[in-house]
């Protein structure tokens, strides 16, 4: 019997317990996927989004985990990179698979503690899923967008549930001797504003992003600055080429994908450093500001409505990205109603391309001296050049890098590994 039928099934019973007790029974006579999980690790965020992590967990999640006869460990985070801790120092050969109940942010701090390990190579492995219960929710979207399927918490568990899987690009960002791993986006920008300066309006759920973007661009924001990038092959016309002399500066450029050996938040080298790359293979070109944003996505979805990266795969070895240049507020709104689709990319103020690395040069906002904007990434706040009024009495440490010095993306193709509806 086809998993989907399953799925339909259980829908239409609005998850009676009786009648999941019979899709376990029918689930468990068919031989339907052979990497189906056993014990699973679920890391329920009780914060995100509506602060509805932990009901989601209870009311929608565990009865079909249960009627499947997955066994499983549920653990609620309590703070910020407490998932991270997590993986770090989880037993892994007891588990199938880490799921993360929540938004991107969860799954994304899972990575990086994956990747800090002694045993990262095999860590890395370990099969990843992710069920929405965030305000964007763009990887669990991009997953069953890519499969034909509706965009729900069911058919996410039953992605798990079936054991499916796929490779899954992750990006190294570093700065000097500092690094982090992203799986979902970078932006700077726009985006970027609207995703952390939403959050005192995050009691309104997903609908703060929208709301907060009108007003972000009724009160448009340009930023000064240079991006430079390594291009996919068939963009080798996008921007300017850059004068470069290998392993030297020119410029003001070098032409090193690492300078220095990246180091995790404690100094420390151990973990993951990062992919090789030949500087002797590198083409760099380049962008010069003002921008309005720059958006750097591994998948198609930002959010559940927003399609930022149209053409990106999952394990491509490539980024996309979407850089929305000076152009008039007006524009910018236009672009707006084109974004749940997509087809905001075919604008002539959008920049779309593929790049195998990239560099962000950030600079200040147009018409001030004195502020920059934010680097975010996956949510993570990694650099910010304003007054800091993000900042809240000791709730949050420093952030990762500086704003102003270079940022850079490498992409890593598919080192992750993560549950996938087929």
């Amino acid at each position: 019997m086809d998993m989907m039928l399953i799925v339909h099934i259980a829908q239409s019973l609005h998850f009676n317990y009786y009648h999941l007790e019979q899709v376990r029974i029918v689930y468990s006579s068919c031989n339907i996927a052979t990497g189906r999980p056993n014990k699973l690790f679920i890391i329920v965020n009780p914060y995100g989004g509506k602060r509805s992590g932990r009901s989601i967990f209870q009311n929608e999640v565990l009865p079909l985990i249960e009627a499947s006869g997955v066994l499983y460990t549920m653990q609620e985070t309590k703070h910020r990179l407490h998932a991270q801790e997590i993986a770090h120092s989880l037993d892994l050969r007891k588990y199938d698979g880490i799921i993360c109940v929540s938004g991107d942010g969860v799954m994304v701090e899972v990575v990086n503690g994956l990747l800090q390990r002694e045993d990262w190579e095999t860590a890395i492995k370990v099969p990843l899923g992710i069920i929405p219960a965030g305000t964007g929710n763009g990887m669990a979207r991009s997953l069953l967008h890519a499969a034909g399927e509706p965009f729900s918490i069911s058919n996410a568990v039953f992605a798990i549930i079936r054991g499916h899987k796929r490779a899954l690009d992750v990006t190294s960002v570093v700065q000097g001797k500092t690094r982090f791993f992203s799986v979902l986006m970078l932006t700077w920008g726009l985006v970027a504003d609207v995703d952390i300066e939403s959050e005192k309006y995050r009691w309104m759920g997903s609908a703060r992003l929208d709301f907060y973007l009108l007003l972000r661009v009724l009160n448009l924001r340009r930023y000064n600055g240079r991006i430079l990038f390594v291009p996919a092959p068939g963009y080798e016309e996008v921007g300017d080429p850059v004068d470069q002399t290998t392993g030297s500066e020119t410029n003001g450029f070098s032409t090193g994908i690492q300078e220095d050996v990246a180091t995790d938040s404690n100094g420390e080298t151990r973990g993951y450093v990062g992919p090789s790359v030949k500087e002797s293979d590198l083409r760099w070109r380049s962008l010069n500001g003002p921008f309005v944003s720059v958006w750097l996505g591994n998948v198609p979805f930002a959010s559940e409505d927003a399609m930022a990266a149209p053409k990106a795969e999952f394990a491509d070895g490539y980024l996309d990205a979407a850089i929305i240049k000076d152009c008039p507020r007006r524009d910018v709104v236009g672009l707006l109603f084109q974004m749940k689709d997509g087809a905001y990319v075919n604008s002539p103020c959008v920049e779309y391309f593929k790049v195998k690395a990239i560099r962000i040069e950030p600079g200040l906002r147009v018409g001030s001296s004195t502020k920059g904007g934010i680097i975010d990434s996956d949510g993570e706040v990694l650099a910010r050049g304003d007054d800091g009024s993000h900042s809240r009495a000791g709730d949050e440490p420093g952030h990762l890098m500086a704003y102003g010095p270079p940022i850079q993306l490498t992409v890593d193709q598919g080192l992750a590994t993560i549950f996938s509806p087929r």
